[in-house]
């Protein structure tokens, strides 16, 4: 089969106008799909009854499904909000039945309950199906009073586990049974399937990409000296509230230091909120969400990303690719990118301390910020070039496809 005739679906739980590091990544490699002469198109949910169920973004196709269920149910609470949820999937999975002679297969761009449709299709239906696991199981320690929840009870792959062994076993054998590859990011995940029962899924490593020709260093002596940039959606998984923590500390032996946040979310108030408190607003910028985010990248020459868990973050592989000197905590992904004292530092999520002595030594170490922005740089170069790891999952789909045909011939 050429893939110029290959036609596929990309199933993935939120897209935009919400952003956040999936959607993102979605949309991009969705671009490339479609010029390299794939035809792929976005099925996603439809959470606002105004965004439309037809679009269409940067040429991309977008389906948009389950209007009329979830556009209300962020009012509901507890039972009521899971079982609009669940009704929402049970939507989706018929539109998938309902669609399947538009698409020879199907990529869920995510390992949640989100899947379960899926899989039930594609088994009936006799599709390919392709699941990239996006984050890695969350900490059960998420803060309750967080304003950034949605379907939080099902958000992740600890939502799975909560379904109980009998339900795993089936998502199991039902993964096996249709030879079900999982793209992973980072090592970590692979122990954390593990963890959660499915150890039969066949698992591949294709990290992210970053597109090193529009991410590239800028000349060091343009770079702001004592300012360090932060990219983030302001939520509670990205820890910017132990930032601020931090940058409090670092303020009392640096005080011309600056911090730029760049990015929107749901804890955005709260957060200006806390600065004030700590007394470190006049040190801080706010800038919200930006369009420039490589011209931002390229004004300083120290990144921070505080994340208590992640998959593999698109900002911290953007600001290695600006050459930039990177403090990150040591949870799945960041761990995968930055080796640390190498080409960036590595802290404990959670500690504040930590962080501050980790943005005061390069601070202070022209020389050493140097030395890791060229390390990360080369790291990027030899690993994570979009286009790349892009034609890996191309070769993936191929394969699937193969494999497919192969068997119906028997």
């Amino acid at each position: 089969m050429d893939k110029r005739s290959l036609r596929v679906y990309m199933a993935i739980e939120t897209f935009l106008p919400l952003v956040g590091g999936s959607e993102r990544q979605a949309l991009l490699q969705s671009k490339y799909l479609r010029a390299q002469g794939i035809d792929i198109t976005i099925i996603t949910m439809r959470f606002q009854q105004e965004w439309p169920a037809r679009d269409e973004l940067d040429g991309v196709p977008v389906l948009r499904i389950a209007g009329s269920v979830l556009t209300w149910h962020e009012r509901l609470s507890g039972s009521l909000r899971r079982l609009c949820y669940l009704f929402a999937l049970l939507t989706l999975g018929w539109q998938l039945w309902k669609r399947r002679r538009d698409y020879e297969l199907l990529h869920v761009f995510q390992l949640t309950l989100f899947t379960l449709p899926a899989l039930v299709v594609c088994r009936l239906a006799r599709k390919p199906l392709v699941i990239s696991m996006r984050c890695d199981s969350c900490s059960e320690r998420r803060d309750q009073r967080s304003q950034d929840r949605r379907v939080k009870s099902w958000a992740d792959l600890n939502g799975l586990a909560r379904l109980g062994k009998p339900v795993l076993r089936l998502i199991n054998h039902q993964l096996e049974h249709c030879q079900t590859p999982i793209l992973i990011l980072s090592a970590h995940m692979r122990e954390s399937l593990s963890q959660c029962g499915l150890s039969a899924a066949r698992v591949l490593l294709i990290p992210n990409g970053v597109d090193s020709q529009q991410f590239h260093p800028s000349l060091w002596e343009e770079k702001e000296a004592l300012t360090v940039i932060c990219v983030a959606r302001m939520r509670y998984q990205k820890g910017v509230d132990i930032l601020l923590r931090a940058w409090s500390q670092v303020l009392e032996q640096m005080p011309r230091a600056r911090l730029r946040l760049v990015g929107d979310g749901p804890q955005f108030g709260v957060l200006r909120r806390l600065a004030d408190e700590l007394g470190v607003t006049s040190s801080v910028e706010f800038a919200g969400l930006c369009t420039d985010v490589p011209q931002q990248l390229r004004r300083v020459r120290i990144a921070v990303l505080p994340s208590r868990w992640e998959g593999m973050p698109n900002a911290l592989l953007e600001a290695m690719a600006c050459g930039l000197a990177c403090v990150a905590t040591r949870v799945s992904g960041n761990g995968d990118v930055i080796e640390h004292g190498i080409n960036g530092l590595l802290v404990a999520p959670e500690d504040h301390t930590a962080l501050a002595e980790a943005l005061l030594l390069l601070l202070r170490d022209e020389e050493l910020c140097r030395q890791y922005g060229r390390a990360a740089r080369q790291h990027i170069e030899q690993h994570h070039v979009f286009e790349d790891l892009m034609n890996r999952h191309i070769e993936l789909y191929m394969g699937c496809l193969r494999r497919k045909i192969s068997s119906s011939l028997l």
